[in-house]
């Protein structure tokens, strides 16, 4: 059982692997191969499946492959594709059940009918699609019924056992289930149990009509009486792994929709995705609009502008306020400031631009004079390179501390800070 669940762990890690692969791949995607809401796909699927059943249950043993009597069986099921990654089937499985373990053994039938949902590994990967066209994995999980007949037997007599030989009681009745407890070659109603099929497996894309392929799917029963005997441990349980041809419904030049690469945009349910950077915008939106609502300039606005005009002895001013720091990254705010003085500017080859560039006190006087250049600096190459003007009509100024606007009372002291790293930009 262990050795099992294993397995299918390292199937699953070895799909994604194996899906990486396809980075390097030369293959050309046509639009039919290509999954979209605008095309249409086959979508349905016939298959039939033969294989071993191999049963765990308290007169069977625990290996993962039995040594004596292997039982075989046939299977049929139908698939609905409800996007590449996800489908939905319904299987019917048939064989022979058989199993022993030390004086008593069961040997009966069984039939089994599940609802199955299918993940295709590979079209959840970060390239989804098939393995170079030809190879699709998947895990299974599903819920069923099981409907069976058992009898418990004496493997020295070979005859059905009695109920008396188990509990030594008066009890004469056979150890049977389906058949009649008095004539154990009479068969009666089957038994019913509840089964939770789970496993994985590999197709291989033959043309746009077949495909084959190879799974192994554990179907646990939701009770301990398939072998006839209510003691063990853990409840009854067979594995079924079978060859399967499929056939795929629909036109035969129009691809199956497991065969198609998810378009990019579209989520594993074939979904149209956001962009990443729809999210990082709208929080750089409302960082923004945190930021205005609340930094100290705002309410302070009217005041700077008229002291601005005192050093300047102009209006035409505007400032880009920085943090503390040598640079940052401009705002939209401040590049669309800078991109109306752009246009203004190429209306008029007449006119010029002075950058002036101030720090606050904090730190080394020569450091803050630095901060102050590299910070004019930083406007000036956004003008130059993203706006387009023309280098020789800027001027850079540096004045660090010089001039602080400190002598405004009527600043809060979290907004002089703020002011006095800036740069201010006259229009000449």
């Amino acid at each position: 059982m262990r050795i099992f669940l294993i397995s299918i762990l390292i199937l699953c890690f070895s799909f994604v692997a194996e899906g990486q692969k396809r980075r390097d791949s030369l293959m050309v995607l046509t639009p039919d191969m290509i999954f979209s809401y605008g095309q249409s796909y086959n979508s349905w699927s016939v298959s039939a499946g033969l294989g071993p059943v191999f049963m765990y249950a308290d007169q069977s043993g625990y290996s993962l492959f039995p040594n004596r009597e292997i039982d075989f069986g046939p299977s049929l099921w139908v698939t609905k594709h409800l996007v590449p990654a996800f489908a939905f089937e319904l299987q019917y499985l048939q064989s022979d059940m058989f199993g022993q373990e030390g004086a008593y053994g069961f040997r009966g039938d069984l039939m089994d009918i599940s609802i199955n949902g299918i993940a295709i590994i590979n079209q959840m990967s970060s390239l989804p699609g098939p393995i170079n066209d030809k190879w699709n994995y998947y895990l299974k999980i599903g819920v069923g019924a099981t409907l069976f007949r058992s009898r418990l037997f004496d493997t020295q007599t070979g005859e059905v056992a009695q109920r008396s030989q188990l509990y030594d009681s008066s009890n004469h009745d056979y150890v049977v289930l389906g058949y009649d407890v008095d004539n154990p070659d009479e068969k009666t109603s089957r038994a019913t149990d509840i089964v939770l099929p789970f496993g994985a497996g590999l197709m291989y894309r033959v043309s746009n009509s077949f495909d084959v392929g190879l799974e192994s799917v554990l179907r646990f029963s939701a009770s301990d009486r398939l072998d006839n005997i209510l003691t063990g441990a853990t409840n009854d349980r067979y594995l079924y792994t079978a060859l399967n041809v499929s056939y795929k419904l629909g036109k035969k030049d129009r691809r199956h929709m497991r065969w198609t690469y998810r378009a990019e945009g579209m989520d594993m349910f074939g979904r149209p995705q956001e962009n990443p950077l729809t999210d990082e915008i709208r929080q750089l939106e409302e960082d923004i609009a945190l930021y205005e609502a609340n930094r100290p300039i705002d309410k302070d606005s009217v005041v700077i502008t008229e002291t601005l005009r005192i050093v300047y002895d102009q209006y035409n001013v505007k400032s880009i306020f920085f943090p503390s720091g040598k640079f940052r990254r401009f705002s939209p705010a401040d590049q669309l400031l800078m991109g109306r003085i752009a246009v203004e500017m190429i209306n008029d080859d007449h006119k010029m631009l002075s950058l002036y560039g101030y720090s606050d006190n904090d730190g080394d006087a020569q450091a803050n004079l630095e901060i102050s250049r590299e910070r004019c600096l930083a406007v000036k190459e956004f003008f130059v390179h993203q706006l387009e003007i023309d280098p020789g009509r800027i001027k850079v100024v540096a004045l660090g501390e010089e001039n602080p606007l400190s002598p405004v009372e009527e600043l809060s002291p979290r907004g002089l800070k703020m002011v006095n790293r800036r740069v201010d930009i006259v229009i000449e």
